[in-house]
């Protein structure tokens, strides 16, 4: 069994990224916890949110994607959840045999910045209720009593609200979800409406009611309800926000967090496009020249301005070079299209909207999948000094020396505990070499007799010049070469 299947529905819900400022929990105030409304969520916005109904009696209410009972109780290092009806994630079968991949427990631990915890996976061979894997996910994140979140003390009546993961589309027939945020109007009288993702516009009613506020509108024949809570106050920008959507058909998620931003009414320009951007540890590189690389080693793309100061970009594939910046011939299609607005600018940060339109299968018509808002930070140009985790997951490289040119591939695997190894193959994917690490920013390779160190030197946009040596040796003992990224700059020639 293959242990993606768990992972492919939480990779498909990532949609936008956000910084929260955190305290210290520990393990004596998580065991302190009596009863109580609780959200628990990934500070990262990548990864789950969370409603947790603490009763006094260990017993409970759990919501994300459904509803649950649970059971809780205090374990001896942190808080662990137990659902009586696991959440069912993704269901499949395989050779003929129908299998369900569910949440079942929650478990949160003291940590010096907020809380981190696990999500607890299974795979369940439905006509055995066999548990044939099991794989826990783990989140650096925000454990928050619900009575103690900020009250909504900002003007909304002003500009246009831009909200996170409002839109739900489901894709049945592939089984994708698509999340898109959208924009609201609030008028003082209490109503307003919504844009949406394609700008179709709903009516709604508002109030805040204590430290929430609370907007109902119909949607396609259906009534919908948000109540939104602040996490985070971003001076003169917006508001971290998380959000409960319900509607009385019972299948939109739940639980959402996001950035909640007032529009500004800026354009993108050079001078707030050219550099460095930066999210987290990923980084996506925009040139003077035009040319776009998304954290250093992925297929490059061409961008540019539209009317409306907007950046557009497309995803264009070739049948046998795969993603290209531009066509070489007339066999290419656009695989995916990128529209980014900017909303808001405060220092060196960018707030963006981000509009995703893709084809679900080759060449197929593009559908809606997704508009996030995510938060940059605008860096000229950063040259890369260091290997990272963030771009060597999966990532194409052809070694050049004077005694060697051969391509090497880096990606993350599933080892047979479930848990995730780097592994790095020779001249075809599945010719796999041995692990690799880096460590300090440099590169290890292990090998059957000696493990290799690789030091980046110099680097350009396509590639990196770097010195080879033996592990506990140095580069003055070892040898020079170039490392080329698959990112299809030479194309551009």
């Amino acid at each position: 069994m293959n242990v993606y299947r768990i992972l492919i529905p939480i990779i498909l819900s990532i949609l936008s990224g956000l910084s929260f400022s955190s305290v210290a929990t520990s393990l004596s105030e998580l065991h302190d916890i009596k009863k109580g409304k609780f959200f628990l969520y990934d500070k990262s916005s990548t990864g789950p949110t969370y409603e947790l109904v603490l009763a006094k009696n260990g017993t409970g209410k759990y919501a994300r994607q459904t509803e649950s009972q649970i059971s809780w109780s205090k374990v001896d290092d942190g808080l662990q959840v137990n659902l009586a009806s696991p959440e069912l994630i993704w269901a499949y079968q395989d050779q003929g045999v129908e299998y369900r991949s569910e949440i079942y427990q929650v478990h949160v631990f003291p940590s010096q910045e907020g809380v981190s915890f696990a999500q607890h996976m299974r795979v369940v061979r439905t006509d055995t209720m066999e548990v044939v894997e099991t794989q826990a996910q783990h989140f650096a994140g925000i454990l928050v009593p619900a009575k103690s979140m900020q009250d909504w003390q900002v003007d909304l009546t002003e500009g246009t609200w831009v909200i996170p993961g409002v839109d739900y589309i489901l894709y049945e027939e592939f089984d994708i979800p698509a999340f898109g945020a959208v924009e609201a109007n609030f008028f003082a009288n209490g109503h307003g409406q919504i844009t949406h993702h394609d700008n179709t516009v709903s009516r709604f009613k508002w109030r805040i009611k204590g430290n929430r506020l609370v907007l109902k509108y119909w949607q396609n024949g259906i009534k919908n309800k948000l109540v939104l809570r602040i996490t985070e106050s971003l001076a003169g920008v917006g508001l971290g926000v998380v959000i409960k959507a319900t509607s009385h058909t019972g299948k939109a998620p739940l639980l959402r967090t996001g950035l909640m931003i007032k529009d500004q009414k800026t354009h993108f320009s050079y001078e707030n496009t050219v550099g460095t951007w930066l999210r987290g540890e990923a980084r996506y590189d925009y040139f003077e020249d035009h040319v776009y690389i998304p954290n250093v080693a992925f297929g490059s793309a061409v961008w540019s301005f539209n009317q409306a100061g907007e950046i557009e970009r497309q995803k264009i594939i070739h049948p046998q070079l795969g993603t290209v910046p531009v066509c070489p011939d007339d066999t290419c299609y656009v695989s995916c299209t990128f529209t980014l607005k900017l909303l808001a600018q405060d220092e060196e940060a960018l707030y963006v909207s981000i509009q995703t339109d893709s084809e679900l299968v080759d060449a197929g018509p593009h559908f809606f999948m997704g508009k996030a808002i995510v938060k940059f930070d605008l860096k000229p140009y950063q040259s890369v000094s260091a290997f990272d985790y963030s771009w060597l997951g999966q990532t194409t490289l052809t070694f050049k020396s004077q005694s060697e040119s051969a391509r090497y591939y880096f990606m993350m695997m599933p080892s047979v505990t479930g848990a995730w190894e780097y592994v790095y193959a020779k001249d075809a994917p599945n010719n796999i070499q041995g692990k690799f690490t880096v460590v300090d920013g440099k590169l290890h390779l292990e090998g059957e007799l000696e493990t290799q160190v690789l030091e980046i030197q110099q680097s350009t946009r396509d590639s990196l010049n770097v010195c080879r040596y033996a592990e506990g040796s140095s580069c003055a003992a070892g040898d020079t070469m170039i490392l080329e990224f698959h990112n299809g700059t030479d194309l551009l020639e």
